[in-house]
C-alpha cells in the first residue's frame, strides 16, 4: 500500500514546490492543504502516514492545528513534521514536542535533508506496518486457535454429556433388564414349585388321583416351562446377533404361504382367548428368499404381542401386500395401543410399554428387539403405527432378494409348517406368557 503525505502550508507556491521534490525522490501519494481547518477535514476523510505542517500560519496556526490532530484518536498517532523558520528558541521546540511533534525541518529546507528525513519516518512506518500485520495475523492465528480449542472443548463437553446420558440410560436399561429377569425367572419356578408342591400333596393325602388336577398342573408346569425355554432362547440369539454368531439359512419360498400358515396355526389359540382373527392378502403367490425359521419367529412374536395386548372382543388382522421389490406384512390389532412417548423405544432391547401393562402379561422386552434385528438381518425394515387405546399396527418390510440364486437356495418344501407337533411347540413357547 503507497504512503500518504500530507503538506500543511497556506502558501500554495511552498506545498506544490514540496510535493514536487517529494514527488521526484519518494514513492508516496501527496496531498496538499492550504489552511489547517482543510487539513483536519482531510485527516476525517482519509488515512495520512506523515504530516508536514507549517508553523506560522495565519487564521490557525500549526500548534493548534497539532493540538486538534493529538486530541482525535484517529489521528493522534500519525508523526508531525513541523516546518518553521530558520531560527526557533528552545521555548518554541518545547512547546512543539509537547503538542507532539517528532521533528522540527527549518526553511530554507535543504532538500537532502527534508528527504532522509522523510524516509526515516516511513521506514519507521513501514516497520511499524509489518509489526501490526504480524500482530494482527498472530492474533488471528491465536484466535483460531483459540476457537478451535473451545469448539474441542465444547465437543468434548458435547461428547462428555452423552456419554454421561448413555450411561446412565445403560444403566437404567441394565437394572430394568436384571428386575424383568430376575422377575421372568422367578415367576415360572415359583409356579413350578407351587404346582410340584400341590401334586406332592395330591399324590400323599389321596388313595385315588384326581387326573383333571393332576393335568391341571402337569398343563401349569408345562407351560411355564415353555416360558423358562422362551427366555433362555431370547437371550442365546439376541447374544448370537450381538457377537455375529446367528447364521440365517436362506431359502425360496412363497411368504404368502409361509405366513397364511402361521396365522391359521394359532387360531385356535387367539379363539380361546375371545380374540378374531383375519388374514388377507392382495396377492396369492409371492416368492421371496428368507431363512424360514427367522420369519416363523418374527410373525409369531408379533401375534403374541396383538394377543397379548388386546382384550376379550377385539380384532387382529395379518394383511399381506405386493410392492414387486418387497413385501409388505403388516400385524393390526385392537389392542390397549402404545403411548406416543413410548413408540421410539419400543424396539430398544429390555424396553417395555408399560410397567404396570408388564405385571398383566408377562414378557422379558427382549423379544421386539430380537424381531428388529432378524428383520434387518434380511435387509427388511420394521416399524410401529400406534395410538394409545386405539391399538397397533406393526409393519414388516422385507425384500425379495435374489429369487434365481438356486446354488445358495433351496426351495421351500412347506415340511416345517406342516409338521404340526413342530409348529405347536413353537407356537407354545412364544405364547407362553399368555395365559388364557
Amino acid at each position: 500500500m503507497p504512503y500518504r503525505i500530507l503538506i500543511v502550508d497556506d502558501n500554495p507556491n511552498n506545498s506544490i514546490a514540496l510535493k514536487l521534490l517529494i514527488s521526484e525522490y519518494i514513492n508516496a501519494e501527496v496531498v496538499e492543504a492550504h489552511s489547517g481547518e482543510r487539513a483536519l477535514k482531510i485527516l476525517c476523510e482519509q488515512p495520512v502516514d506523515l504530516i508536514l505542517l507549517d508553523v506560522q500560519m495565519g487564521k490557525m496556526d500549526g500548534f493548534e492545528v497539532a493540538s486538534y490532530i493529538k486530541k482525535n484518536n484517529k489521528t493522534k498517532d500519525v508523526p508531525i513534521v513541523f516546518l518553521t523558520a530558520a531560527y526557533i528558541s528552545e521555548e518554541f521546540k518545547k512547546r512543539g514536542f509537547e503538542i507532539g511533534a517528532v521533528d522540527y525541518i527549518t526553511k530554507p529546507i535543504d532538500e537532502y535533508q527534508l528527504i532522509n528525513r522523510i524516509n526515516v519516518y516511513l521506514k519507521l512506518i513501514e516497520k511499524e506496518r509489518n509489526l501490526n500485520i504480524l500482530l494482527e495475523n498472530k492474533i488471528k492465528e491465536q484466535t483460531k486457535e483459540l476457537f478451535m480449542q473451545t469448539e474441542a472443548l465444547r465437543r468434548q463437553a458435547r461428547e462428555l454429556k452423552k456419554a454421561k446420558e448413555e450411561a446412565v440410560a445403560a444403566n437404567d436399561a441394565k437394572i430394568m433388564f436384571l428386575a424383568n429377569i430376575t422377575h421372568e425367572l422367578r415367576t415360572p419356578i415359583n409356579i413350578l414349585l407351587s404346582s410340584t408342591q400341590l401334586i406332592k400333596q395330591y399324590l400323599s393325602t389321596s388313595d385315588s388321583i384326581d387326573k383333571v388336577k393332576l393335568k391341571k398342573q402337569i398343563d401349569i408346569q408345562t407351560q411355564n416351562c415353555y416360558r423358562l425355554l422362551r427366555l433362555v432362547n431370547n437371550l442365546i440369539d439376541i447374544t448370537k446377533i450381538d457377537s455375529c454368531n446367528f447364521k440365517l439359512v436362506y431359502i425360496k419360498c412363497n411368504i404368502v404361504e409361509v405366513v397364511e400358515e402361521i396365522t391359521m396355526s394359532v387360531v385356535e389359540y387367539v379363539k380361546a382367548k375371545g380374540i378374531s382373527i383375519i388374514f388377507d392378502t392382495d396377492v396369492e403367490e409371492k416368492f421371496i428368499v428368507c431363512d424360514l425359521d427367522a420369519i416363523e419367529r418374527i410373525i409369531l412374536n408379533l401375534l403374541s404381542n396383538a394377543v397379548k395386548f388386546t382384550p376379550k372382543g377385539g380384532m387382529v388382522f395379518v394383511n399381506i401386500k405386493d410392492f414387486q421389490n418387497y413385501v409388505r406384512i403388516i400385524v393390526k390389532d385392537t389392542g390397549i395401543g402404545i403411548q406416543e412417548d413410548m413408540l421410539e423405544s419400543i424396539f430398544e432391547r429390555f424396553k417395555q410399554v408399560d410397567n404396570l401393562l408388564t405385571r398383566k402379561s408377562e414378557g422379558s422386552g427382549i423379544g421386539l428387539s430380537l424381531v428388529k434385528a432378524l428383520v434387518e438381518m434380511h435387509g427388511g425394515k420394521i416399524k410401529v403405527i400406534s395410538k394409545y387405546q386405539c391399538g397397533s399396527e406393526f409393519i414388516v418390510d422385507l425384500p425379495v432378494g435374489n429369487i434365481d440364486c438356486s446354488e445358495k437356495c433351496s426351495s421351500f418344501d412347506n415340511s416345517s409348517i406342516q409338521n404340526e407337533s413342530n409348529v405347536i411347540k413353537k407356537i407354545n413357547i412364544e405364547f407362553s406368557d399368555i395365559y388364557f
